[in-house]
């Protein structure tokens, strides 16, 4: 990979902090191993990692594969986004993918689809659905019971390694997430982009200096999400699953106004950076991928709440994509504001969704 030639296409870029079990699951996950219809020629992944008292083996990293690059950074904040500025300049792709939590797992193929999206379009933003491993979202670990000792004998009991989608048997939707790909939706922790893309943002803005980079994921993925060249690609049958750790939002933390307080912080520096109040990214997806049986259930789920919001705003002469105003691209909202003759099934037995 030492000539302009062997340059990969896709650099895969992890941010490691305090978490090295978890973040060598993410690591296996992302080697030509584990990988399916994809090379180690293809892609290149540069693990970032902030020391802490518990580093990982670099030689464990690099043994994963040639085209696994590790850097240790001596990190004066407390905050993963210069980690990730750093990721961006070692980079060798024309492509980025972005994991700022190393805690995130993912499925067989969803370097196989990136590419693909790529191939579509040099203009994609491929989003890989998120979900927590365990019944819920681990901020409720402590009603749930979920430990990190239980995902780790999960985790064997599934062995994953050898069948990724069997992570889809312990999961759920993460709450900024919890209706499926349907609707739009908040926040993504694995996220590809061209480099140019995240270059014409400046790169992760380096003002969410909070614990854990605050809201950062929200805010990269709605922006690039919001370039009007960017055509958004959700992989409905893969996933990136995040292992507990006591990370910044899952912790334990015995006082809940101090994680109310926390979370509000989050959500001011948000709005302070975004120039005013945020909200969920609303662009048309576009399915691509196919989807195994593991990953069905949360389809056929995804597909309920979709139908009950695509029929609400039928209903209410309301457009389903509100980004994609002004585009100039065709999406289904030139259907559901004119399609006067259309009478959703059952809309007279329909209770008000509570969704």
């Amino acid at each position: 990979m030492s000539t302009i030639e062997n340059t990969p296409m896709l650099s895969v870029i992890v941010i490691v902090y305090n978490m090295p079990r978890q973040a060598m699951n993410t690591l296996m996950s992302l080697a030509a191993a584990y990988q399916k219809n994809v090379s180690s020629d293809d892609y290149e992944v540069i693990v970032v990692e902030n020391r802490s008292e518990q580093v990982l083996d670099e030689s464990a990293v690099k043994a994963l594969g040639d085209n696994f690059r590790y850097f240790l950074r001596d990190e004066a904040g407390v905050s993963p986004v210069p980690a990730v500025n750093f990721a961006c300049e070692q980079a060798r792709g024309k492509y980025l993918g972005l994991i700022i939590d190393g805690a995130r797992m993912v499925t067989p193929r969803v370097l196989e689809y990136a590419l693909l999206a790529f191939r579509i379009t040099e203009d994609a933003l491929v989003m890989v659905p998120g979900y927590h491993l365990g019944e819920q979202d681990q901020k409720f670990h402590l009603q749930s019971g979920h430990t990190e000792q239980r995902e780790i004998d999960k985790l064997a009991e599934l062995d994953w390694q050898e069948n990724g989608y069997r992570l889809f048997q312990f999961a759920a939707w993460s709450s900024s997430n919890q209706r499926g790909y349907f609707q739009p939706m908040q926040e993504c922790s694995c996220v590809f982009t061209a480099r140019k893309n995240l270059a014409e943002l400046g790169g992760a803005d380096e003002r969410f200096d909070q614990p854990g980079g605050g809201s950062i994921n929200l805010h990269i993925y709605r922006s690039l999400g919001m370039l009007p060249q960017s055509q958004l690609f959700v992989l409905p049958g893969e996933g990136s699953f995040h292992q507990f750790h006591g990370g910044v939002t899952t912790q334990e933390i015995a006082d809940d106004d101090a994680r109310q307080a926390m979370l509000k912080s989050f959500d001011a520096r948000l709005e302070e950076v975004w120039g005013g109040p945020f909200k969920a990214l609303t662009r048309e997806p576009m399915m691509l991928g196919a989807v195994t049986r593991w990953a069905q259930p949360f389809l056929s789920k995804a597909s309920e709440f979709g139908t009950r919001r695509f029929d609400r705003l039928t209903q209410n002469k309301k457009p389903f994509w509100d980004d994609d105003a002004g585009f100039e691209r065709f999406t289904e909202n030139e259907v559901s504001v004119v399609d006067d003759g259309y009478i959703p099934p059952d809309m007279e037995v329909m209770k008000t969704p509570t969704d």
